[in-house]
């Protein structure tokens, strides 16, 4: 593991003084839960046990929020979970009522240039010529030793066609050109399933939901939805599910179910035909509605010792 080249984070929360994080190691964990499990304790019940990560092993320093329970936002935006975004000096991390401002480790200095030799001081001194040897070999340059420190190419992005799998590597892959190459290959093969799985949050709620899931969140949620209707009308009723649940059996329950369903105006009077009667009346404002699929709404939501009647008016 490369070494930590610097840098720190100035911490502030409400009702609390200012402090001083100094980054001192190649990965900094924080999260609620005391050392060693995090290096930046922030003891709140906004904050997960392990709520981000800060990876310092080379620049530009990284952030990644470990799927916490209420986010982590860079620059007031939401960092989507396990994805890696890279820091500048400035930049303000967000973890439920802390802020902490990112300050970029100083560039390291110039290396002043050798002094000259100094040219001889004395003159007319007869001086023994030097032995003819042969001269050294140049001198081996070490592996991967920049003068300076700069962002590598491809890490943060992936330019230049490599994978972006390679930021999940460790720093001694994430610059082999064949390497991040051949992993687009297995990118390509599984990308889509692991962005499915990342954002399934989406497939649960009806308003994001893909089309084709709708009958799934029908059969889990026991909603009565016909695959005829449109989009639109199986979205409404999936995302009123809960209410519909609470108010079954009752008059406005219904009237809502099938004011949802039919886009008619409908109305229930109550006792019409004698005790525990009542009767429904519909009045299409479009479409003519299908009474066999009205009555099959009245069933599941009429109280198990009632009779109706079903008026359709033209």
């Amino acid at each position: 593991m490369a070494e930590s080249l610097g840098g720190k984070f100035v911490i502030t929360a409400p009702d609390a003084p200012e402090w001083v994080f100094e980054i001192t190691q190649a990965i900094v964990r924080i999260g609620r839960s005391p050392a060693p499990q995090n290096d930046i304790v922030l003891e709140h019940g906004w904050v997960s046990r392990s709520h981000a990560r800060i990876y310092c092993d080379r620049l530009p320093y990284r952030v990644q929020d470990l799927r916490s329970s209420n986010g982590t936002t860079l620059n007031g935006v939401p960092l989507p979970p396990e994805e890696i975004r890279p820091l500048k000096d400035g930049d303000i991390i967000a973890i439920g009522p802390f802020r902490l401002r990112f300050v970029a480790p100083a560039e390291p200095a110039a290396k002043a240039p050798a002094p000259p030799e100094p040219e001889a001081a004395l003159k007319g001194v007869k001086l023994r010529p030097a032995p003819k040897v042969a001269p050294p070999p140049p001198p081996v340059p070490p592996p991967e030793a920049p003068t300076t420190w700069a962002a590598p190419e491809r890490w943060v992005g992936m330019d230049g066609g490599a994978s972006r799998w390679l930021q999940y590597l460790p720093p001694i892959y994430s610059e082999d050109e064949f390497l991040g190459r051949f992993l687009c290959i297995f990118e390509d093969l599984l990308g889509a399933v692991q962005q499915l799985i990342g954002h399934f949050d989406l497939f649960l709620d009806p308003a994001t939901a893909p089309e084709t899931f709708l009958p799934w969140l029908n059969e889990w949620l026991g909603v009565f939805v016909d695959e005829r209707w449109s989009p639109q009308t199986q979205r409404q009723l999936l995302r009123e599910a809960a209410w519909l649940y609470q108010a079954r059996g009752t008059r406005a329950g219904l009237e809502r179910h099938l004011r949802l369903v039919t886009d008619a105006e409908v109305e229930i009077v109550e006792h019409a035909d004698g005790p525990h009667t009542f009767r429904v009346v519909l009045r299409p404002r479009g479409a003519p509605v299908d009474p066999r699929m009205v009555e099959r709404i009245i069933e599941l939501n009429r109280p198990a010792h009632t009779r109706y009647t079903l008026q359709i008016l033209a």
